[in-house]
């Protein structure tokens, strides 16, 4: 193996749960900074813990002096700068953004499983005091968790094991779609969940509390098998007093947690709309003081009540500033001190830029392989993206390769399917995923593309012979060949793909149109997501994966979190059952990768344009920064160990 595993396998932790929110995927806006975290947990990305690597690639520090040769000090500020737009919302179940997700890791913490810095994944023995895994009878596996007493909210309250089985059931709860959440699977790996999220009982079967210090989840027998098996019982707290109205209580008696009083919308809306935005307890390292909606920016401060990380590591940086940035103006604020440290710088010019400062040597930056790509989002039920074979056009119509090489100046590469170049599986297997239909530009096979899907008349119904394309439809009526495309502004990889793509000769003469409407990045979240009723088929935004890379939910038939609205059974079934083989199995699990990305790479839900080679630059004054590796052990883990020179 030429690279040791991104994660090998080990115990389940946080992000088993943190991740799932997004789908794994945090939503950057592609030009400026993207996250490579996703979200909350389980989809596309988590973490788990124990005892396997997840084998990092290496990175490059430029720094003149080693922090290793100075002595940390605390207090001070940093200010970090994201070329992703907030919007206030840090919680990964809603319309997180990577930069709000970073926030939320930033913080979140008390979890039972952590990752640690040489990409294993450990039990936190600052939060829990036991941990027992029983395989049982049935085929389930049940592993229960003894905590620390003495755990704090940042407000000085008690955590306990409620507020881990909080966490589980609400966020498993219909309910919390109904009041407007993305996505409500924090549960999903464990028994009797469907019937808990179908709403069929109030009782989670697979959740126990066992004590005020103690409690239990089971892995369901039909998850099992699963090649992350061992990252799939690691749990964080949720405040419930922040999240539900005065009244509500969790109860077991024996058979499964559940809640004293039935969740309904109408009487939980408000106070989970009021704390999601203003929220007031925290169990990370930083809390948060204040969100400027005008500039995008947060402010957080040490968190007094913090237990640690795996080592027991607390932050010596008392204020965190974290701002959006804009691309016109964000390498100016890093030379005259406006931010501190700029994140995932990807393109050419900004990498240029960004090594211009180092050379002057006020300036150090580490790079490191990004984990995700950025793309091209089809939405597949509604207008002529609908039809497999007009995705392929696009795809055929846009020189990646030179796309890729303008946009990020040699500092990235494409990919032909739902990876990122720092995932093991993709070099384990690099004939096979090199062997992936690559869609090298071609007129001619746009072209041969529409005619198969039936775009081969003109506005009268007529063969087609020049200007827009038009299918017929089973009702007899002519469907223009017309993309809807959503960007954000302020975005040179969305001015690259007008130039490259919408706006090309070739795309009029392959008869299709591409009409770009541009708006905020919030804006553009929230078409999405579905929150506003829209017509866009077609969008341009960023996707990054964590540990576990798990498919399931983004593929899943009708699921909240499959963002494509595509209804393949295939596909959704090779999702569904990648990751359900032995952790012993290797080869296994790497063939049903492979088979996942193949018919991924067929239908092409998605239209990948370069993964990069990231670059964060920061200045002198920030010390302790170069442990980063990866996008998976980011700033956001790394945070403890930094410190600001005065």
């Amino acid at each position: 193996m030429k690279r040791k595993k991104l994660l090998s396998v080990v115990l389940a932790g946080v992000m088993a749960f943190s991740l799932t929110a997004c789908g794994g995927n945090g939503n950057s806006t592609e030009g400026g900074s993207t996250s490579g975290s996703a979200s909350s947990a389980k989809s596309s990305a988590s973490s788990t813990a124990s005892s396997a690597s997840t084998g990092s690639t290496s990175s490059t520090a430029s720094s003149s002096v080693s922090s290793a040769e100075a002595t940390p000090v605390s207090g001070g500020q940093l200010i970090i700068g994201d070329g992703t737009q907030s919007n206030g919302d840090i919680y990964p179940y809603w319309t997180n953004n990577a930069s709000d997700y970073a926030v939320y890791q930033l913080t979140g913490g008390a979890s039972t499983i952590e990752i640690d810095k040489a990409g294993k994944f450990v039990v936190n023995p600052q939060v829990v005091k036991e941990k027992n895994d029983v395989k049982n009878d049935d085929g389930t596996v049940t592993t229960t968790f003894k905590l620390q007493e003495g755990l704090k909210w940042s407000n000085g309250e008690p955590i306990t094991a409620k507020d881990y089985v909080f966490r589980v059931l609400y966020f498993s709860s219909p309910v919390i779609v109904e009041i407007g959440a993305t996505d409500n699977t924090a549960g999903s790996d464990f028994d009797g969940f469907t019937e808990y999220n179908e709403g069929k009982t109030k009782v989670f079967k697979g959740v126990r509390l066992l004590g005020d210090y103690e409690f239990s989840v089971t892995i369901a027998k039909e998850k099992l098998p699963n090649y992350y098996q061992d990252a799939m019982a690691g749990v964080s707290p949720a405040y419930m007093k922040g999240w539900l109205p005065e009244g509500y209580d969790i109860k077991d008696d024996g058979k499964g947690a559940y809640f004293s009083k039935d969740l309904k919308a109408k009487d939980i809306k408000k106070k989970a709309e009021d704390f999601r935005f203003n929220m007031d307890a925290f169990s990370g390292p930083y809390m948060r003081e204040k969100y400027d909606e005008t500039s995008n920016t947060y402010t957080l401060v040490k968190n007094p009540n913090y237990v640690g990380n795996y080592e027991g590591q607390k932050p010596y940086i008392d204020t965190i500033i974290y701002k959006y940035v804009q691309n016109e103006t964000q390498m100016d604020e890093l030379a005259t001190g406006g931010v501190d440290i700029l994140l995932h710088m990807g393109g050419g010019d900004e990498i240029n830029s960004g090594m211009d400062l180092v050379e002057k040597g006020t300036h150090n930056y580490v790079e490191y392989p990004r984990n995700g790509y950025g793309k091209l989002v089809f939405v597949c039920d509604r207008g002529p993206t609908q039809y497999t074979e007009v995705r392929h056009a696009i795809a055929y119509l846009l020189d990646r390769n030179e796309f890729a090489k303008t946009f990020t100046g040699g500092h990235g590469s494409v990919v032909n399917g739902c990876y990122g170049l720092a995932q093991w599986m993709v070099e384990e297997r690099e004939d096979e995923i090199g062997a992936l239909n690559q869609y090298s530009f071609s007129v001619d096979n746009a072209i041969a593309e529409l005619e198969k899907a039936g775009f081969t008349l003109d506005k009268d119904g007529k063969p087609y012979k020049s200007g827009l394309r038009y299918k017929k439809l089973d009702n007899g009526k002519l469907m223009p060949l017309k993309i809807e495309w959503c960007s954000s502004e302020n975005n040179p990889v969305s001015d690259l793909l007008a130039t490259k793509l919408a706006n090309s000769e070739d795309v009029k003469k392959a008869g299709m149109e591409i009409k770009q409407s541009v708006v905020t990045f919030n804006e553009l979240i929230q078409n999405y997501e579905q929150a506003k009723k829209n017509d866009y088929n077609m969008y341009n935004m960023g996707v990054g994966f964590t540990a576990i890379y798990n498919r399931e939910f983004d593929y899943a038939i009708g699921n909240p979190q499959n963002h494509n609205r595509i209804a393949d059974k295939e596909l959704a079934k090779l999702a569904k059952n990648m990751n359900l083989v032995d952790p012993s199995e290797e080869d296994e699990y790497l063939n049903r990768f492979v088979a996942f990305q193949q018919r991924w790479n067929e239908l092409l839900p998605d239209l990948p344009l370069y993964s990069n080679q990231y670059h964060d630059f920061f200045n002198n004054k920030l010390k302790g920064y170069e442990g980063i590796k990866d996008a998976i052990w980011d700033i956001t883990s790394q945070i403890n160990y930094c410190w600001v020179q005065k």
